[in-house]
Order: structure tokens, then sequence, then C-alpha cells
């Protein structure tokens, strides 16, 4: 018997229950969510294009809604040459000749892409499944840049509308939306347009609740060349207005600042060559690139019936090793109005309660608990701040708390040791009867 080999098995089963617990509330939170990818060339290019195709793939079976944007810029280098296409890349003045190459290329670009989503993974078992449908079409109307500066820039065009209702009506067919950087005009003339601002344009049309860009590099970078996994408005404008990154950083940060301000919810940057970054972006709670946000990351909600499962699994150790009293379903149905929950991307990481006692003017401050996961975050902090404005809030005059095995831990943030005749005579009567014999702390507020 190889007890080795046994030994990994289990280890890998465990992960992977693990990983796919993890993942849940990710995956309940984005199901019918639309999701807006800005896919770089040089990831279309690349021999990850194929991986990346099944993960977008595996996004619309779990329920979202999609709509992918294409750069060229790579194509244009293999059908003119790398000097040619530096030369329109960097030149934001379109002649014919450059707006013809960007046509070509963005076809090339656009069939590939289509290509790679046709396929049928390996590991889907009934290969009679449809493939994905893809929707294609003139969603951007485009007007040109004009004269600016004195310099008429040609066929360089910018956003004038997004047909926000035809995507609409493409993702409730279940399609997933294709859209290249080339817009036309009401006139009939196409226009070359970037591909940042045809992924702002678009997420903000459609209420995304994702803008997705895939790149090179693996996320935003600090002056320490270390990548940046979160960021709020406030940080972005403080980044923007040290002046910095490179001008592509600059760029991206300029473009989330925008979108989060117009009804988008989060703005990744991710590394596209990085196999799964996708996934683990979406589905962990570590990511892979940089997220941004409007608000910061963490917030203190009050708990909702939602949350009573997640509040439970935090209490379920605690219980266990007799720290805290057992509180059941129908307990925490009857008294969730008590608690609130601190709460990380689709996350709960922390709960607590706060119990109050109008006829003593008192309130008590009861499961406060942090997940072992974030134990070193300053969570429990937080909580008890919370918790403390609650209470002075409605105008209480003290708050206390009974603990068996933390009272270091209140002691240290301003509780006192306090007698059980100072508890409110509806709490002296639970404590005599419960026998736990827990100490008791007391805090004016």
């Amino acid at each position: 018997m190889n007890i080795h080999a046994g030994n990994q098995e289990t280890f890998k089963s465990n992960q992977f229950v693990h990983d796919f617990r993890q993942a849940s509330p990710y995956i309940h939170h984005l199901n019918g969510k639309t999701l807006v990818l800005a896919i770089s060339s040089h990831v279309l290019v690349s021999d990850k294009l194929a991986a990346l195709a099944a993960d977008i793939l595996l996004l619309t079976s779990l329920g979202m809604r999609l709509v992918l944007i294409h750069g060229c810029s790579q194509y244009i280098q293999a059908i003119a040459g790398s000097d040619t296409a530096i030369s329109i890349d960097e030149n934001p003045v379109t002649d014919n000749a450059a707006l013809e190459l960007v046509k070509q290329a963005s076809g090339i670009a656009r069939f590939n892409l289509e290509a790679a989503l046709s396929m049928i993974p390996t590991q889907v078992m009934d290969h009679s499944t449809p493939n994905l449908r893809i929707a294609a079409g003139n969603f951007l109307r485009a007007k040109p840049l004009g004269v600016i500066n004195g310099t008429d820039m040609g066929y360089s065009g910018c956003v004038r509308k997004v047909d926000s209702a035809a995507i609409e009506e493409r993702l409730a067919h279940n399609q997933l939306v294709l859209i290249s950087p080339i817009g036309h005009s009401l006139s009939g003339q196409s226009y070359r347009l970037q591909v940042n601002e045809v992924a702002q344009a678009v997420a903000e049309a459609i209420s995304a609740e994702k803008l997705i860009f895939l790149g090179t590099q693996q996320g935003l970078q600090d002056e320490q060349q270390q990548t940046i996994s979160e960021l709020n408005c406030v940080e972005i404008a403080s980044l923007l207005a040290q002046n910095t990154g490179s001008r592509r950083q600059t760029e991206l940060l300029q473009t989330a600042a925008h979108v989060l301000e117009h009804g988008v919810q989060r703005v990744h940057v991710l590394s596209g060559l990085q196999d799964g970054s996708l996934l683990q972006e979406l589905f962990t709670r570590e990511g892979s690139g940089t997220a941004m946000a409007k608000a910061p990351f963490m917030r203190i909600r009050p708990a909702a019936n939602k949350d009573i499962g997640d509040i439970l699994q935090l209490i379920a150790p605690l219980e266990a090793a007799g720290i805290l009293l057992p509180r059941d379903s129908e307990y925490m149905e009857n008294h969730i109005h008590e608690f609130s929950v601190l709460e990380q991307d689709c996350y709960v990481y922390g709960c607590v309660a706060l119990h109050v006692y109008p006829e003593a003017n008192a309130g008590e401050l009861a499961c406060l608990i942090v997940s072992p996961n974030a134990r070193a975050r300053g969570y429990g902090e937080l909580l008890l701040t919370h918790v403390i404005k609650q209470a002075q809030q409605l105008q209480l005059k003290e708050l206390f708390a009974l603990s068996t095995h933390t009272g270091d831990w209140f002691v240290e943030r301003g509780f006192i040791s306090a007698r059980l005749e100072q508890l409110p005579s509806e709490r002296q009567q639970q404590y005599t009867n419960n026998k736990r014999q827990s100490k008791i702390f007391c805090r004016q507020l």
C-alpha cells in the first residue's frame, strides 16, 4: 500500500473542496452579471489564447454575460512589419493607408478569437453541445476627432454612441458580444478607435458589473515595481497626482477612475499571458492582478437573512471549543437584526452583535468573531469600533461584554472588570442560567 500517494490524494481532495467553497460566493454573486473584457492583441497572438478562450466559455456556462473588445496592433505588425505597427500605434493621426491596415488587422483578430471561442474544451463530455453564439456588428457609432491644434486627425475617431439596446438584446439571448476597435459614422465612414475608450464607453453604457483589462502585465505596479492588489478611487487619484507610472498605467488609472464614477462596480487589470489569471482574479480572495473599486473593498453592514449561513459557519468552531454558546438557525432568524457583518468583496470575514437593554440604557457586545483567514488585518478593532458607534447613536450609557477566553483583549481596549449585579436584570438571569461563569467587562460611553 502506497501511504504517501494516499496522503497526496487526500490533500488534493481537501484542497479542491476548500477552493470550491471559497469560489462559491463569487460564482453566486456574478451569476447574471455583465462583464466587459478588453483583450490585448499580445494575448491573442500568444499560445495562451486557447486556455483563455476555455476560461471565457466557463464564465458563460456559469451564467455570466460577456462583452469582449479586442486590440489589433500585433496583427498590424504581422501584416505590415514592426516599424509600421509602431508608427500607427504612436501616431494619433490615421490616414487612409493606416485605416485599411486597422481594418485588416481587426478582421484577423476577430476571426481568430471567434475560432478560439468555437472550440469545445476536451473536458466537455458531450461534444454535441452547440457552440457559443457570438454576436458582432455595428454596435458603435463614431465621429471624427477632427482638427486638433491645427492637425487634421484623419480617420482617428471617438465613440459617439454605444447601441446599448442592441448589446443588451444579444446578451439576453445568451450570446457573447464581440466588438472591434472600429466605429462608423452616420455618413458611413469608418474610424479607428482606441481600445481603452471603447471599453470605457461600452462598460458605462450597459452598466457592466466589471471592466477587465487582459494585457501583458500582472497588474498595476507601485514605485517598487510590486503589483498593487487593490485600489479605491481615493488611492487612484493619489497615484494619478504622483504621475510616476508608465503612460499605459496612467491610461488604465484614468479609465478606471471614470467608469467607477459612472456605475461600473469593479475594474480589474491582469495578465492574459498567465494561465488561469482570469479565474483566479474572479473566484479567489487573493486574486491575480489589480482590482479597483469606488469605495474601499471592505465594509461593515447590517446582516441580512442571506448571511445566516456565513455567520453560523464563523460561529461553529468556537461553539465546538466551548467559547461561544450554541446558536441555531432559528435563533439567528429571530436575532439577525442585531448582527452586523464585515464583508470584503462578497466574502464575510467577521460578525458582531449588539443586544440592547432599553430599561438599563445599556448594550451588550456579543459574538465578535473574525475568520482565521483574516486575523491579522485589524478587523476585530473595526467591528468593535462599529458597535461602539452604534451604541452611541442609540444614546446608550454603557457597553458590556462577557468572555471566557478573551478578557485581556477587551481590557486593552478600554473595558474594565464588572460585577454580575452591574448587568441588566434580564441579562443577570441569563448569566445565572447558563452557568458558564464568564468574566464581565464594561465600558462607559
